[in-house]
């Protein structure tokens, strides 16, 4: 998303330079407003009204809403990359460990960065109207998706993950129970990821679990 180099979210969310900066708060106060009032109350003047600019001075940054839409995009993107729960406690197996952070993570959104999950929710209600947000939401979920796809692979070829399903069936699996863990509570999430993980973990897989937690009691 936006800047191919790998610290390209260090850049937009800590910029150096007071273009950088400017063009940061601009996105930010886009986002507050799209958290606050949805899309309908993002409007260019009330953003740059937000961050003390006038309307001209908004318009050098981004000349159309969409260029504004798809900045923010990637201001989301980045927040996604550096804001996490915590790490959970290794089991050995990395696809395992993977899956466990990205429910730690869902529960660090939900209780420390609601806004982030009303923005994405946000994006995805308004790209079903409109084709040019929904181009950017496709756009970010295909990033989702991927890493997605790299855990799923990464479980399958180490056999942590059950082996008689598809790749592609288990991703979309995951993708639709992540998609929605941001409206449950933190004690539901609890019980999906239980349930997530005795139908995604092989027999084999449960079976050695199960041996090393007997063996430390």
């Amino acid at each position: 998303m936006g800047d191919s180099g790998a610290d390209w979210w260090l850049k937009l969310l800590n910029p150096q330079d007071e273009n950088g900066r400017r063009r940061t708060a601009l996105l930010e106060a886009a986002f507050d407003v799209i958290a606050k009032a949805g899309f309908e109350g993002l409007r260019m003047r009330a953003v740059a009204q937000r961050v003390g600019v006038n309307i001209a001075t908004l318009h050098y940054y981004f000349s159309s809403k969409q260029e504004l839409i798809e900045g923010l995009a990637q201001l989301i993107g980045a927040k996604f990359v550096t804001l996490h729960g915590p790490i959970p406690k290794t089991t050995g197996l990395p696809a395992l460990d993977r899956l466990r952070q990205e429910f730690s993570d869902g529960r660090y959104y939900l209780q420390e960065h609601p806004e982030m999950l009303l923005v994405m929710q946000e994006f995805t209600l308004r790209g079903k109207r409109d084709p040019q947000v929904q181009t950017v939401v496709e756009r970010m979920g295909g990033h989702w998706r991927r890493g997605i796809e790299e855990l799923v692979r990464q479980g399958l070829t180490d056999g942590t993950f059950r082996a008689d399903m598809e790749a592609s069936e288990i991703t979309l699996m995951l993708m639709a129970i992540f998609s929605g863990t941001g409206t449950f509570s933190r004690d539901q999430m609890n019980r999906i990821e239980r349930n997530t993980e005795e139908w995604i973990l092989s027999e084999k897989t449960k079976r050695n679990l199960k041996k090393r937690a007997g063996a430390k009691q």
